[in-house]
């Protein structure tokens, strides 16, 4: 009976000191990454304005093809809203832009309602550079303790990181080949 004591007691502490440590990683996040374009600031710029074109890009459509895109507000810059809904990994949510600064950066709040409440911001800037114009697209949100949790099992970095570097590759590509002369 002591045995079996011994080793109830011990298991809790080990548990308690897993949670522990989970409740104790960082509450805020921030993921980035970046890619150089052959492109000028301002040919790239609606790529990134638009919730329509930047849906052309945005790498989590091809993960999930039978999401239903809607959009609203204005066609460009603030108030500019994509909203999905979906049964696959996208769940359901909304992206709106609520700061543009032209030819510079766009911000935008991410908002997801299914598998589970969140908020983000993301961030794409563009910054001229020798070859045309560097893009860095960054998000930057709370870990609630679930989330901690959660990144103790998985790289959320390397995970979305993989995410944003197609989604930037693929924007190259198309601003790019927009960019070329005709």
């Amino acid at each position: 009976m002591k045995i079996m004591l011994k080793l109830i007691i011990g298991f809790v502490v080990v548990l308690a000191g897993f949670f522990g440590y989970a409740y104790f990683q960082p509450a805020e996040y921030k993921i980035s990454r970046s890619i150089s374009i052959k492109s000028s600031p301002e040919a790239l710029f609606p790529f990134i304005n638009n919730s329509e074109k930047m849906n052309q890009w945005m790498p989590w459509i091809e993960s999930d093809p039978k999401v239903k895109m809607t959009f609203s507000g204005p066609t460009d810059g603030v108030g500019s809203i994509s909203s999905w809904e979906s049964e696959g990994s996208m769940g359901v949510g909304s992206s709106e832009i609520i700061e543009s600064i032209l030819n510079k950066s766009v911000k935008s709040k991410i908002t997801y309602l299914k598998p589970m409440v969140m908020e983000q911001v993301a961030e794409m800037s563009v910054v001229s550079n020798p070859e045309g114009v560097e893009v860095r697209w960054s998000v930057v949100g709370q870990n609630n303790a679930f989330g901690r949790f959660v990144t103790l099992f998985l790289n959320m970095d390397k995970m979305v990181g993989s995410e944003f570097e197609k989604g930037l590759n693929k924007l190259k590509a198309m601003a790019e080949t927009m960019s070329q002369p005709r």
